[in-house]
């Protein structure tokens, strides 16, 4: 846990950052670039996750599950399973390509109410390509332990370039046109940026050349990727269903609209996505050395972790959304979705409050269930997708993911705790949402000033006083305490200065 700790710290702080930017993003669209361009790099990235999903053919899953018996047993330069990954994407690739062209005249049919995304699908090309390539790549630098510098790529570096891009827009340096193209390239820069990374700190070192581990362990690949290429796609679709049907359904500008709110409420994820990429090699080497004892306290140790800053970063959003806006100046056309925030805020809430149990079945050896479990969600959260959206407009995503989210997070729960006897709460949980509760009610009701500004300080002070308080007092999560004390040592070394 301290290798995941110390680095989860510094990507944490990193992926904040790149968060920082991307609020700025999100504001610089919705307020001065029109929502059919906003929502159109929304379905950019959609489409893209979907189109990497097929294309890679689970690799990226394949390979942080078997790669430690490589880095265990082959030198650097003999290791070919990262090899065997590029050659199987990048066919993979081709045929998704190809069925795009082939299978064109439908997808115009679906999309006629955004035209816009039809103008210009040819640039999803180049897009999914860099970032199919990027993904493999990065997932490649988690498997040398070195995350950090990925992350920060992923979450800084590429929001700082799109800053750039909208303000050329904006000053009018850029015409559209040009805007768009330079938007497609931009995990073209990610990628060779790696490249270059991964070279100077000497880990761009893999063959082609098929060593005795591949021969040994080719069957249980293969059957392993057949089973999670599967996953992968359902969890591809289930993440980016919700834009394309809005897009279909609705056109562009409500894919702005889901795009705004999804980012905000997509804060509450942070600390996943930083300790998710550090545990995973952990995880699968704990596996490998069958250290139960050592998935147990990551499980255990992420779940309250994570459970407790969602339930801080949702509840400030939830607090204060209303003054945001309001001093923000936003389109009215943006407040039409704020309930997005609230079902997917808690759906998040709840995946995260998990811990890493979709991680841990993932690196077991009854990997098969993470198919069963992503068919079982997709087949929830397509048709109800389609269904609230049809009846209740912009807000049906937000109900779709929260029902298939809980069920979905229920049955990995189930699935684990009945299978190796793991599960990750303690009365602590139950405390710590109490505690929310309270602190949402004691800021939400007593702390009401007329000044938005005013009140947005306030009711953030007053919630993280009656939440965080209790919690570092009684030290119900190690990691929040260790990382409290370590903020308050730097406080105190740069006062001394």
């Amino acid at each position: 846990m301290g290798i995941i700790r110390n680095q989860s710290i510094r990507s944490s702080f990193i992926t904040y950052i790149g968060f920082a930017i991307g609020a700025l993003n999100a504001y610089l669209f919705s307020k001065y670039v029109p929502p059919e361009i906003y929502g159109l790099t929304r379905i950019f990235f959609s489409t893209s996750m979907i189109f990497y999903a097929f294309a890679s053919f689970g690799t990226a899953t394949l390979l942080n599950k078997f790669y430690p018996y490589y880095r265990d047993y082959l030198p650097i330069k003999k290791r070919d399973l990262f090899g065997i990954v590029l050659i199987v994407s990048m066919t993979g690739f081709l045929l998704v390509t190809a069925g795009t062209i082939v299978f064109h005249d439908l997808i115009e049919r679906k999309y006629q109410k955004a035209s816009l995304f039809l103008q210009y699908f040819y640039l999803i090309y180049p897009f999914s390509f860099f970032l199919l390539l990027f993904t493999l790549f990065e997932n490649f630098s988690y498997n040398h332990y070195k995350s950090v510098f990925p992350i920060f790529l992923k979450e800084v570096l590429l929001r700082a370039l799109t800053s750039i891009l909208i303000v050329i827009l904006v000053f009018q340096l850029f015409t559209t046109v040009q805007f768009i193209w330079a938007f497609a390239f931009l995990y073209a820069v990610l990628f060779f940026v790696l490249l270059l990374y991964l070279k100077s700190q000497d880990t761009l070192h893999f063959s082609f050349k098929t060593s005795s581990v591949t021969r040994r362990l080719a069957n249980k690949m293969m059957t392993f990727n057949l089973w999670i290429f599967g996953g992968s796609i359902f969890n591809a679709v289930q993440q980016n269903i919700d834009a394309m049907l809005i897009t279909s359904t609705k056109g562009l500008s409500y894919t702005a609209v889901l795009e705004f709110n999804t980012y905000v409420s997509n804060v509450i994820q942070v600390p996943q996505r930083s300790v998710v990429a550090i545990a995973v090699p952990v995880l699968a080497k704990a596996w490998k050395d069958r250290d139960m004892h050592a998935i147990q306290r990551i499980y255990k140790r992420s779940s309250m972790t994570m459970l407790i800053f969602s339930l801080l970063i949702f509840m400030m959003i939830w607090l204060n959304l209303e003054s945001a806006y309001k001093i923000l100046h936003l389109n009215p056309l943006y407040w039409e979705g704020r309930y997005i925030i609230l079902f997917y805020g808690i759906s998040r809430i709840v995946e995260l409050g998990a811990g890493v149990n979709g991680q841990i079945i993932g690196t077991s050896n009854m990997w098969r269930f993470d198919f069963v479990s992503n068919l079982i969600l997709i087949a929830l959260s397509v048709p109800l997708t389609y269904l609230f959206i049809t009846h209740l407009g912009i807000t049906g995503p937000g109900i779709s993911q929260l029902i298939t989210i809980f069920l979905f997070t229920l049955i990995r729960y189930s699935f684990l705790a009945r299978m190796y006897q793991l599960q990750p709460f303690t009365m602590k949980t139950l405390y710590v949402v109490l505690l929310a509760l309270l602190g949402w009610v004691v800021a939400y009701y007593l702390i009401v000033p007329e000044n938005h500004y005013l009140r947005v300080i306030l009711r953030t002070a007053w919630f993280m006083a009656v939440f965080l308080g209790p919690i570092v007092f009684f030290e119900w999560s190690q990691d929040v305490t260790e990382t409290w004390h370590k903020g308050l040592a730097m406080v105190r070394k740069y006062l001394r200065k």
